[in-house]
């Protein structure tokens, strides 16, 4: 049976070229939802969207290109969007950079500042914006795609860390401040999932398999699928009493 539980909704999704990305895409559009993919890299929607045609919209996926982190981009992204479908409900902020592994005394300041521009100022930034819209439809989620490493610490990993616990803290914000709005916000927090950034950064899949999976409970990775499912969940009428909190998709990560 279709799954049409996000029929007529409008979304936003950052970081859609990724693997996680879109999966989310994908799985919003085949729940009736059409959706905003959104990305700094043009060519990468492009490939992960080739039947939309750069800014036409097809098959409910209408591809931008757009720098979380730039301001004046992210006001007119959420912008298009009203123009083209006339409404916003859902934004999904799972854009993030890629952080150098350093330890705190090495980590260079550029690193430190581009991981906090894309992966929290640019979730603050797409929230502030698409809020008074989703206010006027009737109320919206902000979901906001956070980490494991957001509860927890791993060696070198401190910006990216620091950078996902502020999404949570962000969420609990977007809450209390815009309930009456009738805005709902929540944060997903993924384990380490089978992407191939994951897999580049261990030089294969073998190899991130072997190195990580014995630390999960499960004794496997994540997968796109798992977050993508997840994701719905969270922004579906199923979640409706669920706001200001996180959810946990990391395979036992933090229980030990």
């Amino acid at each position: 049976m279709a799954d049409n539980s996000l029929n007529g909704r409008i979304a936003i999704v950052t970081g859609a070229a990724g693997d996680i990305g879109a999966a989310i895409v994908q799985r919003f559009v085949a729940a009736g939802c059409k959706v905003a993919a959104l990305d700094r890299d043009l060519d990468a929607l492009h490939a992960r969207y080739p039947e939309t045609g750069g800014a036409e919209a097809h098959a409910g996926v209408l591809s931008m290109a757009c720098d979380v982190a730039d301001a004046r981009a992210t006001e007119a992204a959420v912008a298009q969007v009203i123009a083209r479908w006339g409404a916003l409900h859902i934004v999904v902020n799972n854009a993030a950079t890629v952080t150098p592994t350093a330890t705190i005394a090495d980590l260079s300041l550029d690193d430190w500042d581009t991981t906090l521009a894309v992966n929290l100022t640019g979730a603050w930034l797409m929230a502030k914006w698409a809020i008074p819209h989703m206010t006027q439809a009737g109320g919206g989620v902000v979901l906001n795609i956070a980490s494991q490493l957001g509860h927890v610490t791993s060696r070198g990993r401190g910006a990216y860390g620091v950078s996902k616990a502020g999404m949570l803290a962000l969420t609990r914000s977007i809450a209390v401040d815009h309930a009456m709005d009738g805005i709902r916000a929540v944060s997903l927090s993924p384990g380490a999932v089978m992407t191939s950034r994951v897999a580049t950064r261990y030089g294969g899949t073998q190899e991130a398999n072997d190195a990580l999976a014995g630390r999960y409970p499960v004794q496997r990775l994540g997968t796109v699928d798992d977050v993508a499912d997840a994701a719905l969940f969270m922004v579906g009428d199923g979640a409706a009493f669920i706001t200001g909190t996180d959810l946990l998709v990391d395979g036992g990560y933090t229980a030990v």
